[in-house]
């Protein structure tokens, strides 16, 4: 008897664990940017998984608290899946106290992005009137400003601080939506953000146009290529057109480091490595994708109907951005965001094994 009502006790866990919840873990705050675009996508997503899906909310230190917790503990539950942004991606390359990494896990999609730069219409990057702007946490993006804006130079990165230092106003402490509204005020000549923000707001400021991209990354070239959005307003087209010779040097090196990174992974869903319920998810994944009304609502969520990796093409490109790391590079990568936007860096030597 005590055998049996052992049995049935396993049979009932057993029964219970594979009707489980789906936990979804966003490492930032409700209503953030992250947290909309992926609110959109798990809507999509119950159409096609059987389990509900719920969703928990685990903001600090700019993905910190979320993700190291879900290193530590959250990815070894079988129903776990978690959610990442640009800044998740980023804080991998040099900020300190980062616990998670990305080669332990499992994709099941990645959304190909891009980041949109504007400037004011009546303003002319090669005249007098210095560059004014300012976004600390956007380093990559505001790093392919100071390369547009002060073009080629020597290539090096003294040379570039030189330049900020003399020809442009750069100013501390701004984030997206404050910066934003220091266009629309006109304190600001220099403008960004994601296809969505683009899309829905920031196209339509009537003092504004598109000065250049950075690029939709695409994993058979394995870096940067062009918005079809965008067309002929990627970052390496625009500075030869503008002037008159290919983008490269150190800080180029530097700005492709940590833009790539953001851009590549800008927005993905993932589970622990070997999870075993990865391939039904990842079904599911393709089919929301093939509903054409899911897809339209995703598309008006993203800005655009950007394409996606999907699980093994996705795990493949936290590889290739791995491959292209140097000691140079990251060393490099750390001076400049520590010099230039205050930030805490630190080398990650680990990177490069």
């Amino acid at each position: 008897m005590k055998r049996l009502l052992t049995l049935v006790a396993v049979m009932i866990f057993t029964v219970t664990s594979a009707l489980a919840d789906y936990t979804i873990y966003l490492p930032t705050k409700p209503g953030s940017g992250l947290d909309t675009w992926a609110q959109v996508i798990i809507k999509e997503l119950k159409k096609h998984v059987d389990e509900p899906l719920i969703t928990q909310h685990i903001p600090g230190a700019r993905h910190l608290v979320g993700m190291n917790k879900w290193q530590k503990d959250n990815r070894f539950d079988d129903k776990a899946i978690t959610v990442t942004g640009g800044t998740t991606s980023v804080n991998t390359l040099v900020v300190k106290g980062v616990e998670y990494d990305y080669t332990t896990w499992d994709a099941l999609g990645v959304q190909l992005l891009d980041i949109f730069i504007g400037k004011a219409k009546d303003w002319n990057p090669k005249g007098d009137v210095k560059m004014v702007f300012g976004n600390d946490h956007a380093a990559g993006d505001v790093t392919a400003m100071v390369l547009m804006y002060c073009g080629p130079l020597d290539g090096k990165m003294i040379s570039y601080k030189k330049c900020i230092d003399e020809r442009m106003t750069y100013v501390k402490g701004v984030g997206d939506k404050e910066g934003t509204l220091m266009f629309m005020r006109g304190e600001f000549n220099i403008f960004r953000g994601n296809p969505t923000a683009w899309t829905k707001k920031i196209s339509k400021l009537d003092t504004g146009e598109i000065w250049f991209t950075q690029g939709v990354y695409d994993p058979a070239k394995g870096g940067p290529g062009e918005n079809k959005f965008a067309q002929g307003y990627d970052f390496d087209t625009v500075f030869e057109k503008t002037w008159g010779v290919k983008p490269s040097g150190e800080l180029y090196d530097v700005y492709r480091l940590a833009q790539t990174q953001n851009d590549a992974l800008q927005k993905g869903f993932w589970v622990n490595k070997n999870n075993p319920n990865r391939d039904k998810l990842l079904a599911a994944f393709k089919k929301m994708l093939a509903d054409p009304e899911s897809r339209a609502n995703i598309a008006t969520a993203s800005g655009g109907d950007y394409d996606w990796a999907l699980g093994e093409e996705a795990d493949q490109i936290v590889l290739d951005l791995r491959a292209n790391y140097t000691e140079k590079k990251l060393k490099d990568l750390t001076w400049w965001f520590n010099t230039i936007f205050g930030w805490k860096a630190e080398f990650k030597p680990e990177l490069l094994k």
